[in-house]
């Protein structure tokens, strides 16, 4: 679906008004707005503007109930009194609005009000940029109740490309995301990735290695290596670390206690 579909055709002037600290100043910017074509009731009293400026109505009780963020901002709010620095006026209507201006974009926004309005919340197979912004949106807010349904999100849009998964992992500092990629990655599974016939894989492993995090990057270095042994399992002092291939050999056992 494109992004184009997820609104109406419908534009609406709205006039955005930046008062200084001391109250003597105003700077008016007209912007147009798009009412999203679905989260767009009436009845619905909160106004939420996306930052690709795409207007939704939303209904104060789900936004309460699914989000700490929105429970103490909306849960002690009066409806007449005006943001300090924001005042919008809703020209379709003549109305003073009170919306809530959010840095994500309309595609995020509508899947988290899917969600939120859902009495047995559920997801589509995203894409990995779309399940991303979704699990920050929802920790952003504290949607305890959705974390796992967005993060599972993300993992099953990389379900097939442990490395990135890794990556991700690695980013968001999230170590059972990481057992979980590093489980896939066997010997054979290795091969495939690092062994391209263009690139030689220990520069491969080294240019993939630099993408992780440092307590990441390091703590796979340290896993991966091990000393030779001789023949009765004893290592052999001074010889030559090997670097294991099967990642999913130490996957359980990953820690990250030694370089955080």
């Amino acid at each position: 679906m494109s992004e184009q579909s997820f609104y109406t055709s419908c534009k609406s002037s709205v006039q955005l008004v930046s008062v200084s600290e001391d109250g003597s100043q105003e700077i008016g910017i007209d912007l147009d707005i798009r009412p999203h074509s679905v989260h767009n009731d009436p009845k619905d009293d909160i106004i939420i503007i996306s930052n690709d400026y795409v207007k939704f109505r939303a209904s104060r009780f789900h936004l309460i109930r699914t989000s700490q963020f929105f429970e103490g901002l909306l849960g002690i709010a009066k409806p007449n009194i005006k943001p300090i620095s924001k005042v919008f006026t809703d020209q379709d209507n003549g109305e003073k609005a009170e919306p809530i201006h959010l840095e994500f974009s309309s595609c995020t926004i509508s899947l988290f009000l899917n969600i939120a309005c859902s009495s047995h919340p559920c997801l589509p197979a995203l894409k990995t940029e779309q399940a991303t912004a979704l699990l920050d949106f929802v920790e952003f807010a504290i949607c305890d109740d959705f974390i796992d349904l967005a993060r599972t999100s993300l993992i099953n849009s990389l379900e097939k490309q442990p490395l990135e998964l890794l990556v991700v992992a690695s980013r968001r500092n999230d170590l059972d995301m990481a057992k979980q990629a590093l489980r896939q990655i066997d010997e054979v599974m290795f091969n495939q990735l690092f062994n391209a016939p263009s690139v030689h894989p220990e520069l491969a492993v080294k240019e993939y290695l630099r993408r992780l995090t440092r307590p990441y990057h390091l703590a796979i270095l340290d896993a991966a290596s091990t000393q030779a042994e001789d023949a009765f399992g004893v290592r052999v002092l001074g010889s030559q670390l090997i670097f294991t291939n099967d990642w999913s050999s130490f996957a359980d056992t990953f820690s990250l206690d030694q370089f955080t």
